[in-house]
């Protein structure tokens, strides 16, 4: 009953979506994968959830999880528009029995639910229960959310940044 309900919220948030289907090519971490529909290759990224970075502890786990639930299978995608990287925001399903892989993440303890600007119920149930269990990121006691981990591993502090060889020759000449 429980997974009925589940799946029919799921495809009520999804009705009014553009959808196609394809074959999952690439899983490149646990939030985003490539999917082959006809001749066109489209990178899509997984809505309401997020996923430990690939150099976060979690990272490769979280990729391994969603790459054996969608590796060489055909995908249903229902978009929800692009993010500002050019990825297509979406809610993905297995075609051949229609789980959704989001959701599946989540409740594997293999991605945070993402609940900035909107509640998610299903999700948040779902990292509820996962963190109950202790399993996946939620075996250590305080795993660090990916958009924290991105803040404190900033590559270069945008701070010190120099600007780009270019800009400072225009700055010198006064234009």
């Amino acid at each position: 009953m429980r997974r009925l309900a589940a799946l029919l919220l799921w495809m009520s948030a999804a009705a009014c979506a553009a959808t196609f289907q394809g074959r999952v090519s690439h899983v490149s971490d646990g939030d985003t994968v490539v999917v082959r529909s006809g001749t066109r290759s489209h990178t899509i990224r997984l809505i309401n959830i997020d996923a430990p970075e690939m150099d976060q502890p979690g990272g490769r786990e979280s990729r391994r999880a969603l790459q054996g639930l969608v590796r060489a299978e055909t995908v249903t995608v229902r978009t929800r528009g692009r993010d500002k990287y050019g990825r297509t925001l979406a809610l993905i399903e297995r075609s051949r029995d229609g789980l959704p892989v989001n959701l599946e993440l989540v409740r594997l303890g293999h991605a945070w639910t993402y609940t900035r600007g909107a509640s998610r119920p299903l999700f948040q149930a779902a990292e509820a229960e996962a963190r109950a269990a202790r399993i996946g990121l939620w075996q250590d006691p305080a795993p660090i959310r990916p958009d924290r981990w991105r803040r404190r591993h900033d590559r270069v502090p945008r701070s010190d940044a120099a600007p780009p060889p270019m800009a400072s020759a225009f700055v010198l000449q006064g234009k």
